[in-house]
Formats: structure tokens, C-alpha cells, sequence
């Protein structure tokens, strides 16, 4: 699918981590810049978010700009090729990600309330997989959000995510879950009860090749006009706490 603005142009970094706000990290500009790119994303994020369902034989899809937007406990990463199209860019995989307040069994059936980090979507398109496309993407979330693959818990995964885990991480076994989560066999080793039950992931050493700082984005000098109007993420405010997903 061809976009008006080219996807090089709205994401200047391979791997970008996109929130409710549907604004790139480092964007300035004014409110016609904002709009234009939040219009944007929400086609690139619909249509790659279809194919992901597509895919994976889903009768719904789950990933759009719309939950996007409605769930700040969310997180979208997108990967891109930046010489794809004539050195347009193209959106070549997904990752979201999500906190949810989840009762899971262990191994020994015993009940344990947490709030771990969870795989909600995992794509990357057809022709770029086998690629090694898929491990840069989870290993740059790995690294960003600080956790281990034993932390996390998987919605719905499917065969082949099951392989990736297994091939890639070594997680051998899955839990699966009556909610249809599944969490590995060293999920519990890897993660402590709190009492407000919220999970708290064992520290995790960074992984990837991304976790390097990287300069802000120009868009707003490419889409519209001057950024010296600070209309951005940096001056959104952020709630001191996620709301509870329902």
C-alpha cells in the first residue's frame, strides 16, 4: 500500500515505539503537522495491523490505531526498511505489547495474581520473514522495556510463535493458560508478586542492536513548517499511573 507521505518520512528510525498519543518519539511541530502524521500512522498502523490478522487466521483484527489510541497501557513498535520503494520506506513488522492484570496458574496450579508485560501482536510480513527481521524487532522491546522472553505473557500464540520463543530464546515449554495466555515454565522464576499485583521483572541485561540513543526527528520541517512551536509528546502530559485495562 502507498502512502501520501512516504514512511521514511514519518519514521526516521528503523524500529520506532509508538504510544496512545499516535506521535512519533522526538516529533515537534504545530497542529497541522500533528494531524497529518497521526492520519498517517493510522493508515500505516491499519493496514499493517490487517495483514498481521490475515496472517495468522484471526476473525478480528487486534491491532489498530483506534485501541491504540483508547489504551495507554499499549505500546506499538514498528519495524521499517528504509531502502524499501525507491528509498521510501516501507513497514515491513509489529509488535505490540501491554500490561493486563491477569490470574495465572503455575505449575502447581496454585493461583497467582500479576501484572506482567504481554505479547498482544507479532508480525512481520511474509517475504521478510526468515530474515532474522522478527529477532531484531523483539530483541529491541527486550532491551527497551528491560524484561526477559520467561517474563512475558503470550496472548493466543500460535505454533509458529511458539517455534520463534523455542529457536530464538529457548523457551522450551509454554503454560497455557484458561484465559489463553500462556507463560513459559520459569515465568515464576523470573518474576515477583507485588502487593498492588503488578509483576516485577527480574532486571534484564540489554540485547539487540538498537539500544543505542538516537537524534529527534526533523518531520515537522519535512510535513509543514517550523518546530519551534513545541507541539509534540514533550509537552503532553502523562498519567503518573496506567489505568487499569478492562
Amino acid at each position: 500500500m502507498e502512502f501520501t507521505i512516504p514512511v521514511n518520512d514519518i519514521l526516521t528510525e528503523k524500529i520506532t515505539k509508538i504510544n496512545y498519543t499516535l506521535i512519533p518519539p522526538g516529533f515537534h511541530g504545530d497542529v497541522r503537522s500533528v494531524r497529518i502524521v497521526q492520519e498517517q500512522l493510522t493508515k500505516m498502523i491499519d493496514c499493517l495491523g490487517e495483514q498481521s490478522a490475515l496472517s495468522q487466521g484471526l476473525n478480528r483484527v487486534i491491532t489498530t490505531a483506534e485501541r491504540l489510541r483508547n489504551s495507554q497501557d499499549h505500546l506499538l513498535y514498528l519495524l521499517k526498511d528504509g531502502n524499501a520503494k525507491g528509498g521510501k520506506g516501507e513497514l515491513i513488522g509489529l509488535l505490540k505489547v501491554g500490561w493486563k492484570h491477569l490470574f495465572l496458574f503455575d505449575e502447581k496450579a496454585k493461583v497467582r495474581e500479576v501484572e506482567p508485560l504481554c505479547i498482544l501482536d507479532f508480525f512481520v510480513l511474509p517475504d521478510r520473514q526468515r530474515h532474522g527481521y522478527g529477532r531484531i524487532l523483539f530483541d529491541h522491546m527486550l532491551n527497551d522495556q528491560q524484561v526477559t522472553p520467561d517474563s512475558l505473557a503470550i496472548d493466543g500464540p500460535s505454533p509458529k510463535m511458539e517455534h520463534f520463543l523455542r529457536k530464538t530464546y529457548g523457551v522450551e515449554h509454554l503454560i497455557r493458560q484458561s484465559n489463553n495466555f500462556a507463560i513459559s515454565d520459569k515465568f515464576f522464576d523470573t518474576t515477583v508478586d507485588n502487593k498492588s499485583g503488578r509483576s516485577t521483572p527480574v532486571v534484564a541485561q540489554p540485547v539487540g542492536r538498537f539500544a543505542a540513543r538516537h537524534p529527534q526527528s526533523s518531520i515537522s520541517s519535512v510535513i509543514h513548517g517550523n518546530p519551534e512551536n513545541g507541539y509534540g509528546p514533550g509537552n503532553w502530559t502523562y498519567p503518573e499511573e496506567r489505568r487499569e485495562l478492562k
